[in-house]
């Protein structure tokens, strides 16, 4: 099956502009998909469109002045396409040079940019610059996929390896963990013994933006085979980095309460608030030991260790009764949560670090108040 080439675009008056998006992706024997083939309107074109955005290999944005007709979402038709693909789907950018954006379209243009590091983009000044920056940028990303392939499925299950099946010590432990793809070394054997990097990543862990280790407690560095470890035996908590860029976070379940009385719980926005943490420290390890971002996509997953009987309870629930609990009928000794869809690109670790935690334990969630034996 041909490569899927999705072009997304507004652009009014310029159909020399799509014929040169067209005309450069059917030059590398591509299939292009063009969006005003499914109509603007209809909402069956509509599904129809989204539907063929979904199974697209790469994305074209054309990006001019105009943002369009907002749609029932509250978006244009293109941003629609744009927020369906850009978590899973390579997103090729390129903005007309003279554009005099509206003030929606500015703020389109403005997300598109933040999610940069996820994306190619580029600007062009008229059809033929399109076509020959087309043709380059599609070219270096079929490039880059015959180098390394990204294997979503191998992904998905190196997040579910890096799990550990039990905790390190006798309380419940929350762990996340971060896959990288496509696969490949991003850590050297000789950058794993790098003090350098072990003292980077001890500090990030500990006294960092988005620190994850606790100041008090002793810290145990080492270096495996394929790994930087960061152990807090005390409080059962641990950071590993490995060799491929992958990382795993293991913190405390409960925290410490404010009241001497309180009886220990599983806090639903505590639980949410450390896996965001450890989401934006993965960020900002990757930033450092894959600057160059060859990591292109990131599986996360999340599971609850010897949950056992503990209660799940918001953080309101707590305050109102925090030293009388009911505990659960159904032991859970290991409890996982997946993403879906599963891979994600990697700029979603930066961008969406809120959404992914909430989602990871809204699943953590669900799966703690069933009967653990049901079918």
């Amino acid at each position: 099956m041909p490569v899927r080439v999705f072009v997304s675009s507004l652009i009014r008056g310029h159909d020399d502009w799509r014929n040169a998006a067209r005309s450069a992706v059917e030059a590398l024997g591509l299939q292009a998909v063009m969006a005003e083939d499914f109509g603007a309107s209809p909402d069956s074109a509509r599904t129809e469109c989204l539907a063929a955005v979904r199974a697209a290999d790469v994305i074209i944005l054309i990006l001019g002045s105009e943002y369009g007709q907002p749609m029932g979402s509250g978006l244009s038709a293109t941003h629609q396409e744009y927020r369906e693909a850009r978590e899973s789907t390579p997103v090729l950018a390129f903005l007309h040079a003279d554009a005099v954006p509206d003030a929606d379209q500015a703020g389109f243009i403005r997300e598109v940019r933040d999610w940069e590091e996820g994306h190619y983009t580029a600007s062009f000044q008229d059809a033929d610059e399109l076509r020959d920056k087309v043709l380059r940028a599609l070219y270096e990303f079929r490039s880059r996929q015959d180098a390394a392939p990204l294997d979503t499925d191998a992904l998905h299950a190196r997040a579910g390896e890096l799990l550990p099946e039990h905790s390190f010590g006798g309380n419940p432990a929350l762990v996340l963990s971060v896959a990288c793809g496509p696969a490949r070394a991003v850590l050297t054997p000789s950058r794993l013994n790098d003090a350098a990097l072990g003292r980077h990543l001890l500090g990030e862990a500990l006294t960092g933006s988005f620190a994850v280790l606790n100041t008090t407690s002793g810290t145990e560095p080492s270096v495996t085979a394929d790994a930087i470890v960061l152990d807090q035996r005390d409080t059962a908590s641990r950071v590993e980095v490995h060799i491929d860029g992958s990382i795993v976070v293991i913190q405390p379940a409960m925290g410490v309460s404010n009241r001497f009385d309180a009886l220990p719980s599983l806090v639903e926005e505590d639980i949410a608030d450390r896996i965001e943490r450890a989401i934006k420290f993965s960020a900002a390890v990757l930033e450092h030991i894959d600057s160059e971002r060859r990591i292109s996509h990131i599986a996360a997953r999340a599971v609850l260790l010897q949950a056992g009987h503990w209660t799940w309870r918001t953080r309101a629930e707590q305050e109102r009764n925090p030293h009388s609990v009911s505990m659960s009928t159904f032991p859970h000794d290991r409890v996982e949560a997946n993403l879906t869809p599963p891979v994600r690109k990697r700029a979603t670790l930066r961008m969406q670090s809120r959404t992914v935690a909430e989602d990871l334990t809204a699943s953590l969630k669900l799966t703690m108040q069933r009967d653990p034996w049901s079918r």
